[in-house]
């Protein structure tokens, strides 16, 4: 099938029968990592570590939550304490953060803030001064805050400081 295609049309052929592949299987492959339609995690190459919360600088910002690979943490305005509304295709764009294993507070995180919960499909989330925690699949890097000020999915989507308080920029 992909005999006789030059590199670029090959790797392109390779990556769209990859994507039909995991569409197929009901599977997404969003950055930052997912949740099937049976709200089971889904790990994929770029998902956030596990249950770690650390604090990083960024411009704009100041002093904001971040996983151990810098990828910013949001919380839904609308979301009860401990608690997640955000499931379904809400948890494909904006992937809670999983605390499967062992919760790390990294420096300049108050450890008594950080807790977990667990989801309506059993997986457990980290939760930080009672705000649920998630990454946004469109912050494909470290120190990018796109989903900042997004209002979608029932309320409005914030960085989160050190202190679990929104970032209203």
């Amino acid at each position: 099938m992909a005999q006789g295609l030059t590199a670029p049309r090959r790797r392109r052929w390779l990556h769209l029968a990859a994507g039909a592949a995991l569409a197929s299987a009901g599977l997404s492959a969003c950055a930052g990592g997912s949740y099937n339609a049976n709200g089971a995690s889904v790990t994929t190459v770029a998902s956030p570590t596990n249950g770690t919360v650390d604090v990083s600088n960024v411009k704009g910002y100041g002093k904001i939550l971040v996983t151990s690979r810098g990828y910013t943490l949001y919380m839904l305005s609308s979301d009860p304490p401990n608690s997640s509304t955000c499931v379904g295709s809400c948890a494909i764009v904006w992937p809670p953060l999983d605390s499967s294993g062992k919760l790390i507070a990294g420096a300049g995180v108050n450890p008594k803030f950080l807790s977990s919960f667990q989801r309506s499909g059993g997986a457990h989330q980290v939760a930080y001064h009672g705000h649920a925690l998630y990454t946004y699949e469109r912050d494909t890097g470290p120190g990018m805050t796109t989903g900042e000020g997004v209002e979608t999915y029932g309320g409005i989507w914030w960085v989160v400081s050190p202190a679990g308080q929104p970032v209203k920029n």
